[in-house]
């Protein structure tokens, strides 16, 4: 996606603003972390290897923001006008953003991802919402997971949820954002580690149990939290 140089200096623009509300609003919200161990280990922890942690798209936004201040991180966003906002906004949030998507140069993303987390020789972590970007809602898409098997990194799966949100009930995956002063829960699963030798059967299977398991830890947020999926 190329933009002319009247439109570079806007796009810049509405993402500084963007960050500066986003650091705003969330900064109002309390946030319970669940499964702390796997959170202090594996994503803060500079000796557990790299990971690649996994949510359904409704929890993106704010999970987005809750990784802000943890080390190198990279985030797989499309190659769209939106998309071209958003890399701007993950950036000054300190995201290496991958550009791509299923539907535009998704594999040339994938293997930049791959190439970005075989890097060891710092802790990185990396992240996107394996239903999106366009759905079906709570259908795992491969990608993610192919970036943990080639790279030999943890594949971790989570949810949050909220006490008080807004519902975006006309977005294909419901998305969620937490109301000003509102409380957060989040929940980890147990790390999975992808074989790099695995069959296609055995990858269909650990695929499974993960889509199986973000399920779990959507519903189990949910339940603490008091909400009910529009």
């Amino acid at each position: 996606m190329r933009f002319s140089w009247k439109e570079r200096p806007k796009i810049e623009l509405t993402a500084f603003f963007a960050v500066n509300l986003v650091r705003l609003w969330f900064g109002t919200v309390r946030v319970e972390v669940l499964n702390k161990p796997v959170y202090e280990k594996y994503f803060k922890d500079p000796n557990t290897g790299n990971v690649v942690a996994g949510s359904w798209h409704r929890h993106a936004v704010f999970l987005f923001y809750f990784f802000r201040k943890l080390g190198p991180r990279g985030i797989m966003i499309s190659r769209s006008r939106d998309g071209e906002l958003t890399a701007r906004v993950a950036q000054h949030l300190g995201y290496t953003p991958v550009r791509g998507s299923s539907s535009k140069g998704g594999m040339e993303a994938l293997s930049a991802m791959v190439e970005y987390m075989k890097d060891q020789s710092e802790k990185r972590l990396c992240g996107t919402a394996v239903d999106g970007p366009r759905g079906p809602a709570r259908e795992m898409k491969r990608g993610m997971a192919v970036v943990a098997k080639q790279s030999g990194s943890w594949f971790i799966p989570m949810a949050c949820s909220g006490t008080r949100v807004i519902t975006f009930s006309r977005a294909w995956d419901q998305t969620i954002i937490p109301k000003p002063f509102s409380k957060v829960v989040i929940d980890f699963g147990e790390p999975v580690n992808i074989p790099q030798d695995a069959s296609e059967e055995e990858f269909d299977r650990i695929c499974a149990d993960i889509e199986a398991e973000l399920d779990r830890l959507t519903d189990k947020v949910d339940e603490i939290c008091g909400y009910e999926r529009a």
